[in-house]
């Protein structure tokens, strides 16, 4: 059990995904398993769909196109050839209400939120009391190719929809993509200890600030709807709102010149 300590209710669902790769698409004793070990109202909360990588539409093939098939790339190279010649999945989801407290024949497994790859017997030595850790369930990325020429690189998390909060992010020149990153994980850790940022809310962090975020697409492109938006972007908070950059806080983070005596 994680209880949460700075919990308020987000009105949000907490959106889970997890893609079991199979040696196969009998799955029933696997799952009767699972139900017993998990308990029938947790497994209940679950969603199970066997698929098959022939009749999904590319739905396999697109996820692995993107960060888990760069994560699958350093895994090892049977676990690769597992995956490359499955045919078989099973994507299992969950939409549950935001909550104060947590409780928690596969080839390979991968969270679809931050693409880590997980073995049958690195999953079963998961301990079920452990302590939480944002590392595990929440990664902050940084994107190799701006979105569009001139937007900045997007610096965000990825996960914290498993926990029925937007992820947080910035739009930065590359060379402060790693200064931003460590007040976004700040953020992020905030965010997964319960807490509710509003678009608009002041916040200061040290001498830093005043900063706030505002509701954006997942390509933090377009303003979205605050109640559903997927990302939340920082940005500079100006007496009359939110700034179209966070261009003050960029220069409060970089490292100041030191001065020197010419003689």
């Amino acid at each position: 059990m994680w209880t949460r300590p700075d919990f308020r209710p987000s009105g949000r669902r907490a959106r889970i995904e997890l893609v079991a790769v199979l040696d196969g698409a009998r799955v029933e004793d696997a799952l009767e398993r699972a139900r017993a070990e998990a308990g029938g109202a947790a497994f209940d909360a679950l969603d199970v769909d066997v698929c098959a990588r022939a009749t999904d539409g590319g739905r396999l093939a697109e996820l692995l196109a993107g960060r888990a098939g760069m994560t699958l790339a350093a895994r090892d190279e049977a676990e690769r050839h597992d995956v490359e010649r499955s045919q078989w999945y099973a994507r299992v989801t969950a939409d549950v209400p935001d909550a104060a407290a947590l409780e928690g024949d596969l080839v390979l497994a991968v969270c679809a939120a931050t693409a880590r790859w997980w073995t049958p017997d690195e999953l079963r030595a998961l301990a079920p009391d452990r302590a939480f850790s944002l590392d595990e369930h929440v990664q902050l990325v940084v994107e190799a190719v701006e979105r569009r020429p001139g937007a900045g690189h997007v610096v965000r998390s990825r996960g914290l929809g498993k926990l029925a909060r937007p992820d947080v992010g910035a739009r930065v020149p590359r060379r402060d993509a790693e200064r931003v990153c460590e007040l976004l994980r700040d953020v992020a850790r905030l965010a997964a200890d319960g807490a509710v940022l509003a678009p608009g809310d002041t916040l200061r962090a040290g001498e830093l600030g005043p900063f706030t975020f505002v509701p954006r697409t997942d390509d933090a492109l377009a303003d979205a709807p605050a109640a559903d938006a997927p990302l939340y972007e920082l940005r500079d908070l100006d007496p009359s709102g939110p700034a179209a950059t966070c261009d003050r806080l960029l220069t409060a983070l970089r490292p100041k010149p030191r001065l020197k005596v010419l003689k």
